[in-house]
């Protein structure tokens, strides 16, 4: 189910609920993806939807935060599984101008891939992964 590819990209292939509204819920395989080389950031897609649908950008720190306790606020909310109700799901709720989605994803396999994205890049040392030079070469080339 992980994999990582010969750019360290690490990704996971998960099927999630996601419900649209009370009652309604379509069962829908996305992937997760880890670049090192983008290392704030989670990228979630969705793998069996039309292509027209955009990925989703997540705060990597939001959903390390997010399987502990409630965490996050405005258009991305995130919620540990409730273990003394026996669920086994992360929550994260979506809010866009369009309405609001929740997704029902699979707390452990999640988990475990996210803490493998922690191994590539341990928490605090993100900044020395970044491009710095690239990355002022385009801020004083568009100045």
């Amino acid at each position: 189910m992980h994999s990582t590819d010969r750019t360290r990209r690490l990704h996971t292939d998960l099927d999630i609920d996601l419900v649209i509204s009370e009652g309604e819920a379509v069962r829908v395989e996305v992937r997760f993806s880890y670049d090192p080389a983008d290392p704030f950031a989670v990228r979630m897609d969705f793998r069996d939807g039309p292509e027209t649908i955009a990925p989703w950008l997540f705060s990597r720190d939001l959903l390390d935060a997010g399987l502990r306790a409630p965490s996050g606020e405005g258009f991305v909310r995130v919620w540990p599984p409730c273990r003394c109700h026996g669920s086994t799901t992360l929550r994260i709720l979506l809010r866009g101008a369009g309405g609001a989605a929740v997704l029902y994803i699979p707390a452990d396999p999640f988990e475990d891939w996210l803490t493998e994205t922690f191994e590539a890049v341990p928490a605090g040392t993100e900044s020395s992964h970044l491009p710095w030079n690239d990355i002022l070469a385009e801020l004083l080339r568009r100045g």
